[in-house]
């Protein structure tokens, strides 16, 4: 397994612009035809400098990966801990959850070879991001049924098993890439479909 990459670039302006920089890049010329340089010219450093901050494009990469789930559970947390209807709260969560870095990934010419990149050399930090969005959901539909908000008897009361199958129906929707409105539209029918489910009687 790779070590995880370290992505506190909240204190670090310079890593910020690094990541910026390089999804900009990625998404312009592609993974494989990025270069180290596109990077550093973008981030408004010297390729010596850039290399004291990351190894190479695989460790960019990896970072770009890990602020991405940081930032989604995040938001996706901020959603549900709001006292929102049963539709809106998904709806806004899933809206969350995709954000401007996967919105840009949709309107990329390169958008499929950056998913495949994705799962190719940051395959671990996916699996523990997805696993940490499931149990966002997870909690909130325990708490929401605990307060009679939501029924999960469509699930046996399985709130975990609710969240992932969720979760994969929401994966579905990229494949074949769609546009970002086609897969908003789609998205926000996933949440009417659910909160149907859901709703108590």
């Amino acid at each position: 397994m790779q070590a995880q990459p370290d992505t506190d670039t909240s204190q670090d302006p310079r890593r910020l612009a690094i990541l910026k920089a390089a999804f900009e890049a990625f998404c312009s010329y592609g993974f494989r035809r990025t270069a180290m340089e596109d990077i550093a010219k973008g981030a408004g450093m010297s390729r010596a400098a850039l290399y004291l901050h990351y190894r190479n494009k695989d460790d960019i990469f990896r970072s770009l990966a890990q602020f991405y789930y940081d930032d989604a559970v995040a938001k996706v947390q901020a959603v549900l801990d709001r006292d929102l209807p049963l539709h809106d709260a998904l709806a806004q969560a899933f809206e969350a959850q995709t954000g401007q870095i996967f919105e840009a990934l949709l309107s990329s010419p390169h958008g499929d070879e950056l998913l495949d990149t994705k799962y190719a050399s940051s395959a671990d930090i996916a699996q523990a991001g997805e696993a940490r969005l499931v149990s966002v959901y997870a909690e909130w539909f325990t708490k929401a049924a605990a307060a009679g908000r939501v029924t999960l008897d469509v699930a046996d009361g399985d709130a975990q098993a609710l969240a992932a199958t969720m979760m994969a129906a929401l994966h579905g929707l990229k494949d074949p890439m769609p546009s970002p409105a086609a897969y908003r539209t789609a998205a926000a029918l996933l949440a009417r479909v659910y909160a149907r489910a859901l709703r108590p009687d």
